[in-house]
């Protein structure tokens, strides 16, 4: 599945757009002074479908992957005021064109020496139309431009989520089960890069992603965007392999994982808990965390231990539940 923004046609802002056209002008000619200027109202015509295929090629919000409607929201922060503005560009496209072809049949009946000053008398009128909604021109611009960036995670995948206080291996533990060098996305809900690995599993493909900024602190420390992003998360079809650090170099004690580790657990999603970095094990802490999670899995990944027998039971779980699917329908 495509990032759905991806197709959106980006138009010019509303003066960059005035500027062209009147730059173009001069160079609109025809073969007497009323078919000269009919041409030049109707290239501005035509130059408007850069606004109505910006509105058509918009995705509706309403019909989008619940993951994506998230990603809206969090971009645009007022929907309603998107939805608002696309159909305020899309009326004053309508509005133009209406009013260009008023202006061709005035020109059609009009003198010679008339017809220029009713085609000035039209592109004056068409952009005091487009300045007027300018400002929704120029924000929804921008918020399908960065809607557009969102190319890494794909939610009708199945994924598997790395949760984790920071510096616990969760961007190594990407590395080393996806079978590609992991992609970096940039999304609104976090400072920090978003690490999007695959898996190839032949008849379907895994994703499995490391959220820096979002799964790594309490619920109380995290911002209005961080909590719309775990409603995003809450979106994608899969489970999260919450990662422990018991090594001697833990920079969190077993109290702080374990209280970020419950907290995880109420996204509703199947939370496996994972022992990392083993090799280097701080007694005290190890034991403190595991009598209280009885993990499934530890491992080192960093050397890679134990990695093979987490992935491929992860996967057992998601070709499970695959199969339920299919079967479901």
């Amino acid at each position: 599945m495509l990032n759905p923004f991806e197709k959106v046609k980006i138009p010019p802002e509303v003066e960059d757009f005035i500027k062209s056209y009147l730059n173009k002008i001069p160079s609109i000619g025809g073969n007497t002074p009323k078919d000269r200027e009919l041409r030049r109202v109707k290239s501005l015509e035509d130059s408007l479908s850069r606004y109505s295929e910006f509105v058509s090629t918009f995705p509706k919000v309403d019909e989008l992957h619940p993951f994506y409607q998230e990603m809206v929201r969090i971009v645009a922060g007022d929907v309603d005021k998107l939805k608002m503005c696309l159909s305020a560009i899309n009326r004053a496209v309508i509005l133009s064109r209406k009013i260009t072809r008023q202006y061709m049949g005035l020109i059609r009946k009009s003198q010679d020496e008339e017809a220029n000053k009713l085609m000035r008398q039209c592109v004056g009128r068409i952009n005091s139309i487009l300045r007027k909604r300018s400002e929704c021109v120029s924000w929804t611009i921008q918020v399908a431009k960065s809607l557009r960036r969102f190319k890494a995670i794909d939610p009708s995948l199945p994924t598997i989520v790395i949760a984790g206080a920071p510096n616990v291996g969760k961007s190594t533990l990407v590395g080393k089960i996806s079978s590609a060098k992991p992609e970096v996305a940039s999304y609104p809900f976090t400072t920090k890069e978003i690490h999007v690995g695959h898996i190839d599993l032949g008849f379907f493909k895994a994703q499995v992603i490391d959220t820096p900024g979002i799964l790594d602190r309490p619920m109380a420390k995290r911002n209005k965007i961080e909590l719309q992003a775990i409603n995003a998360i809450k979106n994608l079809d899969g489970i999260i392999l919450f990662i422990f650090d018991v090594s001697k170099t833990s920079l969190y004690s077993a109290k702080e994982q374990l209280d970020l580790y419950e907290e995880v657990r109420e996204l509703g999603k199947r939370v496996i808990p994972v022992l990392n970095k083993i090799d280097d094990k701080d007694e005290k802490l190890y034991e403190e965390i595991k009598t209280k999670v009885n993990p499934e899995f530890e491992i080192s990944a960093e050397k890679g231990d134990g990695i093979n027998e987490l992935l491929n039971y992860v996967i057992s779980l998601m070709k499970r539940e695959i199969g339920s699917k299919v079967l479901d329908k």
